[in-house]
């Protein structure tokens, strides 16, 4: 008998303790880095947060719905005398949410006075999931309007922050992440469309075999797709922020200003008399040294979210003028992969820089998120860019039967004739980033 001994080389990035923090710092928005920055004060005593927030009272807190970490207790805000009510809670919390979806209307300037009206509708109607709670076909009925009309606006509304709302169930909550994931993986809405029972038992080698796809990317699909945000169920409702914007950009003569928005954020310190008297502690070097470290870190880490935030935003301007000068409909085709490689850094460092961030323009907020585009794969498997499923989409609206006008259905419908693989609700957002009315106003506008 014969053994044989294969050996093999593989190459593995280990990322340091400093990295590891430095990636978690640079994904939060301004709201999670303020409640992250809370929490590691409450770890460490070397931190001084100083900020006015931090006085609020339980009250006030609630209504600007600045936190959102169960770590914190009600008990550690409300004053001695106040008992918490977990019924007036779930009411602030869905008054916020309805609140923070409201502020998100105004950035879709081509609405009706009807789409307004079905637009509020459909936000009104959301259960404490931010699923939809209502059937269309009784929205429609409710605005004297019709099914494909109210389907419409409930495509925009998916568009909108937080990922997921607007969802009329599990599925489609799962479809909408994917759809607004630039790195998602491209068979991982098939999987959720077609085999959801089969992803949940994580049957990789029956996935492997229908999709006629490797191994290794069927179980890195489904990784990908149990790695999804969850459902938010009663009791784990948090309270949504208001939008803060990272980043300002605005003309100055004829130069660009970018400012980052630090005024919301608390200013964090090193306590010297602290220092010195564990530093001189005999008893305390070990503690001292770790908590000198972690302190270290975060103010690190803080400082180099800075830093890519502000070169993101340099390179936008650079690459985007057009956007920053005209609006959302001058914005070119990039991807997460294009930045990266200019910056020299990894793609899923980007993907974390504009994650659950804005930029405060002259023509308005955006979601950073909203700036890239993945392009969309076609039938041949190239990828087709924005610029021309745009283009295309134009063409089709322009010579429509102006009595009969193309639904986003019967559009989409159309594209994946044509080899491009797009959903409806892309359809939709692209329509309504080049001002193009729904095919209801279309008709009747």
């Amino acid at each position: 008998m014969q053994i044989a001994i294969k050996t093999s080389q593989k190459i593995m990035q280990v990322l340091s303790p400093q990295l590891v923090q430095h990636l978690e710092i640079l994904q939060y928005s301004t709201n999670e880095l303020e409640q992250y920055i809370y929490d590691k004060a409450n770890e460490n005593p070397l931190l001084v947060v100083t900020d006015s927030t931090v006085k609020m009272q339980y009250e006030e807190i609630m209504q600007l719905a600045s936190y959102s970490d169960k770590s914190y207790s009600a008990q550690y805000y409300a004053p001695q005398h106040h008992s918490f009510n977990p019924i007036e809670m779930k009411f602030a919390v869905k008054e916020s949410y309805e609140q923070f979806l409201l502020e998100q209307v105004p950035m879709h300037k081509n609405l009706s006075s009807v789409d307004l009206k079905i637009l509020t509708f459909l936000i009104q109607s959301l259960d404490e999931r931010l699923f939809l709670d209502v059937d269309v076909e009784i929205v429609a009925d409710r605005c004297n309007t019709n099914v494909l009309h109210v389907e419409a606006l409930l495509d925009l509304l998916q568009t909108f922050e937080p990922v997921g709302v607007g969802a009329r169930n599990y599925k489609e909550f799962l479809l909408i992440q994917v759809d607004s994931d630039a790195l998602a993986p491209k068979l991982a809405s098939r999987f959720i469309e077609a085999d959801l029972e089969l992803v949940a038992a994580q049957a990789i080698k029956q996935l492997s075999k229908k999709y006629k796809t490797s191994l290794h990317d069927v179980k890195k699909t489904v990784n990908y797709i149990k790695n999804l945000k969850p459902v938010m169920t009663g009791d784990k409702l948090e309270a949504i922020p208001y939008v803060i914007p990272e980043v300002e950009v605005e003309k100055l003569g004829e130069e660009w200003l970018i400012k980052l928005n630090r005024g919301y954020l608390p200013s964090v310190t090193i306590d010297k008399h602290y220092v010195e008297m564990l530093k001189n502690d005999p008893n305390c070097k070990t503690y001292f040294k770790d908590t000198m470290k972690d302190a270290l870190l975060l103010l690190q880490g803080i400082e180099q979210r800075d830093k890519t935030l502000y070169e993101l935003a340099r390179l936008l301007v650079e690459l985007q003028e057009d956007f920053f000068h005209k609006g959302i409909e001058a914005l070119k085709p990039m991807r997460l992969k294009d930045i990266a490689d200019i910056l020299s850094l990894h793609v899923s460092t980007i993907s974390r820089a504009v994650r659950g961030k804005y930029i405060k323009t002259s023509h308005g907020v955006y979601a950073l998120q909203s700036l890239f585009t993945k392009g969309v794969m076609n039938i041949s498997g190239k990828m087709d860019s924005i610029m021309y499923i745009k283009k295309r989409l134009k063409q089709l609206i322009e010579t429509e039967d102006k009595q009969k006008p193309l639904t986003d259905q019967q559009l989409t419908n159309t594209l994946c004739a044509e080899g491009i693989q797009i959903s409806r609700r892309t359809v939709a957002k692209y329509r309504e980033e080049m001002n193009i009315m729904s095919s209801f106003n279309r008709v009747y506008g």
